[in-house]
């Protein structure tokens, strides 16, 4: 049948209405006329397969990757980059409307200082030697020839440790290369559910030798058969077991598990943005509910009295007790616990600082927080819209909505949100 597409889903499908039925359209831009083919019919809609394009959208581009399409990592290289702001912009709208019924100003999605060549991380699964990625909604592995969307420096150590992986001596699940833009350091990570040998040391200094960036390669040991990449035992086979950034003037040390945002550029630009609208003056005590290995806490240290991070993570907290120490920042402290136990129990704050996984926050924990300010860092328009509809029942004024491309040629989008404490008059 022949369908108008009117916008674009989560996934960056096309989503357009046949006698009022909504159909998602992989591969369909908005303003197109397009005939598919019907390949699910559920109560509420449907999904259907691009056949043909009748009427092309201006903003179609030709995707510089040839996997476009197969391998699951992008999913609107075929659309121009303002318009994948554009996107972006609308979908965060699109969320606070529908989900948290809340009515305010969103301002135009900030794009990336690079479209492509940003990612400081890739996790490439591995099938008889082949390093590739995953098929979309699949475990079938796309050999990929080359990442458009990583980092110079990572590319180059995937594309020289190609040749070596049918010679390593153990099973390996996953390859991970994690790079420090900033300093041209790098580590390669080797999951495999077999332990450590001799050999395997003496194939992992080969690697070390592969690239004048690598710092240091290392064994994950992981048994478990899920899709959690990473299992707890790490071995360091070559060289070191973490490398160092600096992001905003600030260093941070990086280790195989730590999480650290993977457009450190544009990472940059969205931390400034949260120490913006946290107004502060100098006098303040902040939480950093949501701290990881302590990025955001150092910073925001650097303009308050004081700042508490938690995180329910212990290796991250390590890390960050760490990055404390390297940047000789003394009014920060870090715990370990999970953040609607410890803010139940504290003491009041000016500004909490919320920068939760995607799934958002508990209801327990904004039930819990009553600071005059509130920044929220938000990876999903979805969770967000939710959490601030709970704030505004609970008190708070949301003031803008600024969304940061972090992750372009990807449907993704994150959100920096300003909130106030309203006082309610006795």
């Amino acid at each position: 049948m022949k369908i108008r597409i009117e916008g674009i889903g989560n996934s960056g499908e096309g989503v357009g209405r046949v006698e009022g039925f909504t159909y998602f359209v992989e591969g369909a831009l908005p303003g197109e006329w397009v005939e598919v083919e019907v390949i699910e019919k559920q109560k509420r809609f449907g999904r259907a397969r691009l056949t043909q394009i009748l009427e092309k959208s201006p903003a179609r581009v030709p995707p510089i990757c040839p996997h476009f399409g197969v391998c699951g990592g992008c999913q609107v290289m075929h659309l121009a980059y303002p318009q994948q702001l554009e996107m972006k912009r609308q979908k965060v709208i699109d969320a606070l409307q529908r989900i948290g019924k809340i009515e305010t100003c969103v301002a135009p999605c900030r794009p990336s200082p690079s479209p492509l060549e940003y990612r400081n991380k890739i996790q490439l699964p591995q099938k008889e030697g082949v390093l590739g990625l995953y098929a979309k909604g699949s475990h079938d592995l796309v050999p990929i020839a080359h990442c458009y969307i990583h980092s110079p420096t990572g590319e180059a150590i995937f594309q020289a440790l190609k040749p070596l992986m049918a010679t390593c001596p153990v099973s390996i699940r996953h390859v991970l290369i994690k790079t420090a833009v900033k300093t041209d350091q790098a580590l390669v990570v080797i999951v495999s559910d077999q332990k450590p040998t001799a050999a395997l040391h003496g194939w992992g200094e080969k690697v070390r030798e592969l690239h004048p960036a690598i710092r240091g390669v290392i064994h994950n040991h992981h048994e478990v058969e899920e899709n959690v990449v990473l299992g707890r035992d790490f071995t360091c086979l070559a060289g070191q077991d973490t490398i160092e950034e600096e992001l905003s003037g600030l260093k941070f040390i990086v280790s195989p598990a730590s999480f650290f945002q993977v457009n450190p550029a544009q990472a940059e630009h969205l931390y400034a943005e949260a120490l913006s609208q946290a107004h502060l003056q100098g006098n303040e005590r902040v939480l950093d509910a949501f701290c990881g290995v302590g990025t955001l806490a150092l910073l925001f240290a650097r303009q308050a009295q004081e700042v508490v991070g938690i995180e329910c993570l212990g290796a991250a907290i390590e890390d960050a007790k760490k990055n404390s120490l390297l940047n000789r920042i003394h009014n920060v402290t870090f715990q370990c616990a999970y953040a609607e136990d410890y803010i139940r129990k504290a003491s009041p704050f000016d500004v909490i600082l919320l920068n939760p996984p995607r799934k958002g926050c508990e209801a327990s924990l904004l039930s819990y927080v009553k600071s005059p300010r509130v920044v929220y860092i938000s990876c999903d328009p979805a969770t967000l819209a939710r959490d601030l509809a709970l704030l505004q029942n609970n008190g708070y004024r949301v003031h803008s909505v600024q969304p940061f491309d972090m992750f372009p040629q990807t449907a993704h989008v994150e959100c920096v949100v300003w909130l106030t404490r309203q006082e309610k008059a006795s």
